[in-house]
């Protein structure tokens, strides 16, 4: 009875000490006193009294474990309790749902014995400190003037990440992805990860971080990286700091994205080879910074937690690291959550989390033990919390008081978290006085002297193009270029019917068996009629022979939205899923790619972003992911403005992602119509002056296929190319079955590739046509049957713009050379006229044909991307197709 009282207790203060401790370096936080952790609750008021505490505190693994008491008084069972869960350190493990796991926290830090730090480590961890501090300084007295987001206030980062660095380097880790924001990020790359602090200062001085022979816009210094190999105790660690936008946890998919490619590349793709010796997450972590309001406050975040233990996208469990500054720019905690703790959005999947004071940054090196070990066990993730302070404002500029005049009278009266930790070793004699001022003053000589050298710093781009990159081309030109992307006729039909080729003992649906594999086979053998999926089927399946990994990620990708694709097939008796084209090359001695589906779950922002991740580790893997319906990207807007778009421009980061965007005006209405092509247009770097086409590479690729061919060569071009670009496919949804959008196998043999630009096949003498119009995607076959039925073959000639941008000027210009005589020019589109692609190329256009003026034909201007009302669409659309083909 007396022992079900003090486990009682025990429970309450694993489940209720963190309301206690001791965790807000300020005493800032309203803390309500912990009626759950009273003794006399529990009937327990005898200090003197002896407990056997077997089986109730520490339970140990191992019977002959020294540090498990088994018997105790209260006073000593009592303060034990106090110090382990209401310290400088607090934990919250109650609610993983997990006995085993719950059982491993009692073990982790309820040990009688805890390890004590040597000298060393704690000279260390001085040495951090005090070298943090003095660059803060350093950058304050040189360029006062500068937003540097320094670490003032939470210096006990740079602790909880070299404590993490060496536990994961000694732990066999020999990849870490850094994903983070601004605050301290100068403090850890010139402090941890080598970056040159003469390249810092020349960035300071105002100069480009990235070389004068590049094509870039650059970015701003608390967005600079570094990627160094580190040794930790002999032991090697790589540590790859991504690039960021301004956009506060935009980074974390994509760091998780880049993980997962990078230990899937090192475990030769672990998911089908069954190795049982290593698993996902062994040999690469994914860590995470994140400030505390934008922890609480972004979606993204809560979308990228969704995803972290799903089968296509966990990357073994991330380390989130919250530098918990108590404020969100100017917004105080109580305004920024609902919450008790910033941290609290972790236990929507069940996160344990680890807070602890950031003034005592030797239980921050505790803390990050536990959080490392329960990492490497578990592979899932976990959250530490570290409590601190911001010394100055949002940045140094910034002044804090006029919001929070009370929390910073008492940050301006506070020794910092360095000079705190220097008077704890000269108390224990650890460092003297002069050793701390000798090591301020080689500080800062050795940081004087860098600044002096910067003069002569250069950047080198060099670094951007190693590793997985090696090869490839920054190209600072664009290009109009015809890359051969055909294959033979074999090749292509052995590829197709393999696709379509279900294992033994698998049975597909019976509509499956009909429509889709016995359809596929008869277009194969007769080598005509090939829809759209058939021909991204023979273009993922000769990239796998070639050996280039592919990976598809999407909400419904493996089916497809339409029920087109059927990358996969799912057994009708097990629902066991299978891949056809992974076994394509089985019985080669050649290595073949892998084949991903990946169906995703329902969001967008951070699967994009994870996405994006994959597609920065390796050039030789085929990245796509397609939204349910175009019109859905919206939600990943923040990935594609800010990685996606300019991210080579920025950074000088190379990739090669497929966005698949289901577009067509069809009657469905606003959501379902539209891809914003519009968009993806204002956004690209394309120039307005024809004159200068191809003088700067494209950001990016628009292009709006009509062909199941042209869609085959895209895809390939993507790979073949010395070079990476993403790749924005505006895709179709009626073609994908459509008998007119049809394609052969000897549209897609040696000799054949992607055409921006395609002619009219029905004009048989160009001199006659009176009549040019514009077109691109579906609306090019209303068109054309409406000039058949009309008779306007020789008047009227159709030029279907397949590649938006860049604007293919070379190709357009052979058109119009053939059509020379024609005097009027038509834009036509469905879209509505401040919508689709209509001012993107009517500028471009009119300069092609300075003698004339553009008209343009389509719908008026609408808010919405689409109309709703079938019959009015339908009548719309009618008229629409007459106007464009109206002869005068």
């Amino acid at each position: 009875m007396e022992n079900g009282s003090l486990l009682r207790m025990v429970q309450a203060y694993r489940t209720h000490g963190h309301r206690g401790a001791q965790l807000d370096p300020l005493d800032f936080m309203k803390r309500e006193e912990v009626l759950a952790l009273k003794p006399e609750r529990y009937g327990l008021t005898d200090d003197g009294k002896v407990y056997n505490v077997a089986g109730i505190l520490h339970v140990s693994e191992s019977k002959q474990d020294p540090s498990a008491k088994e018997e105790a008084d209260f006073k000593t069972i009592l303060n034990h309790l106090n110090a382990t869960y209401c310290g400088n350190i607090a934990y919250e493990f109650m609610h993983i749902p997990s006995a085993s796991e719950r059982r491993w926290w009692y073990n982790a830090v309820e040990s009688w014995n805890k390890p004590q730090l040597s000298t060393d480590e704690k000279k260390r961890i001085h040495q951090l400190l005090s070298q943090s501090e003095s660059f803060d300084h350093f950058l304050a007295k040189k360029f006062p003037n500068l937003k540097r987001y320094g670490l003032e206030g939470a210096e006990s980062m740079m602790v909880a990440l070299d404590r993490l660095f060496g536990l994961s380097a000694k732990a066999g880790v020999s990849d870490l992805i850094v994903g983070m924001p601004h605050r301290g990020r100068l403090n850890l790359l010139c402090d941890l990860l080598e970056y040159p602090h003469e390249a810092l200062f020349h960035k300071m001085k105002g100069q480009s971080e990235l070389p004068e022979d590049t094509f870039h816009s650059a970015d701003v210094i608390s967005h600079l990286v570094n990627n160094p190999n580190l040794t930790y105790d002999g032991k090697s660690l790589h540590v790859s700091l991504l690039s960021n936008p301004s956009h506060l946890e935009a980074i974390n998919p994509v760091a998780m994205g880049k993980a997962r490619a990078k230990q899937t590349e090192l475990l030769s793709s672990i998911e089908t080879t069954g190795d049982d010796a290593c698993s996902l997450g062994d040999r690469v972590m994914c860590v995470q910074l994140h400030g505390d309001a934008a922890f609480a406050g972004q979606g993204v975040v809560m979308e990228s937690l969704c995803m972290s233990n799903l089968p296509h996208y966990s990357s073994g469990g991330s380390v989130h690291i919250v530098v918990n500054n108590q404020l969100g720019y100017t917004t105080p905690a109580q305004n920024a959550r609902s919450s008790a703790y910033c941290s609290d959005i972790g236990k929507m999947i069940n996160v344990p989390v680890v807070h602890v004071n950031g003034d005592h940054p030797e239980d921050v090196a505790r803390a990050m033990d536990v959080v490392f070990e329960y990492r490497n066990k578990f592979k899932k993730d976990i959250i530490l919390d570290l409590m601190c302070y911001r010394r100055w404002g949002h940045n140094e500029l910034d002044e804090p008081a006029f919001t929070q005049p009370q929390m910073y009278d008492n940050i301006r009266l506070r020794t910092s978290v360095p000079k705190l930790y220097e008077e704890k070793l000269c108390q224990e004699q650890i460092l003297t006085a002069d050793e701390i001022t000798k090591l301020r003053k080689d500080q800062q000589d050795e940081l004087t002297s860098h600044l002096k050298n910067s003069s002569s710093y250069k950047p080198d781009s060099s670094y951007h193009l190693q590793g997985n990159w090696k090869g490839l081309e920054h190209i600072v030109k664009g290009q109009s270029e015809q890359i051969d992307t055909g294959l033979d006729r074999e090749t292509l039909v052995r590829v197709g019917k393999q696709s379509v080729t279900a294992p033994e003992g698998v049975r597909v649906h019976s509509r499956l068996k009909k429509y889709h594999i016995d359809a596929r086979l008869k277009k194969l053998d007769n080598g005509s009629g090939l829809d759209w999926a058939t021909a991204e089927a023979l273009a993922f399946g000769s990239l796998l022979e070639e050996g280039h990994g592919i990976r598809i990620s999407g909400q419904d990708v493996g089916r497809g939205t339409f029920s087109q694709r059927h990358a996969m097939f799912v057994c009708q008796d097990t629902e066991d899923t299978v891949i056809p084209l992974n076994e394509i090359n089985k019985n080669k001695e050649n290595s073949q790619g892998f084949l991903e589906v990946a169906n995703s779950p329902l969001n967008e922002f951070a699967v994009l972003g994870f996405e994006y991740g994959m597609s920065i580790e390796t050039p030789k893997r085929l990245v796509l992911w397609e939204a349910q319906f175009g019109d859905f990207f919206n939600g990943a807007q923040i990935a594609i403005d800010t990685f996606i778009s300019s991210g080579e421009e920025k950074w000088l980061r190379q990739s090669g992602l497929v966005m698949l965007l289901p577009h067509g005006q069809d009657g469905a209405g606003p959501e379902h119509s539209s891809s914003r092509v519009e968009r993806f247009l204002q956004m690209s770097n394309d120039p307005y002056n024809v004159d200068d086409a191809y003088a700067t590479p494209a950001n990016w690729h628009v292009v709006n296929c009509t062909t199941p061919a042209q869609y085959y060569h895209v895809l390939r071009r993507q790979m073949h190319r010395p070079y990476r670009k993403p790749l924005v496919v505006i895709s179709p949804k009626n073609l994908l079955k459509s008998p007119l959008a049809v394609s052969t196998l000897e549209e897609m043999q040696p000799g054949t590739h992607f055409q921006p630009v395609l002619t009219d096949p029905t004009t048989s003498d160009p001199e006659q046509v009176d009549k040019v119009v514009f077109v691109s995607g579906k609306l090019y076959y209303d068109l054309q049957k409406e000039k058949n039925d009309r008779g306007l073959n020789d008047r009227v000639a159709l030029i279907r713009v397949e590649e938006l941008c860049p604007f293919p000027k070379d190709q357009i210009k052979d058109e119009l050379e053939k059509y020379r005589y024609a005097t009027e020019f038509v834009w036509c589109q469905e879209e509505p006229e401040n919508a689709g692609a209509y001012s993107f190329m009517a500028p471009r256009l009119s300069q092609m044909i300075p003698h004339h003026k553009l008209e343009y034909v389509g719908r008026k201007p609408l808010s919405a991307p689409a109309i709703a009302i079938p019959p009015v669409f339908k009548e719309q659309q009618t008229k629409l197709v007459k106007d464009a083909l109206a002869m005068d």
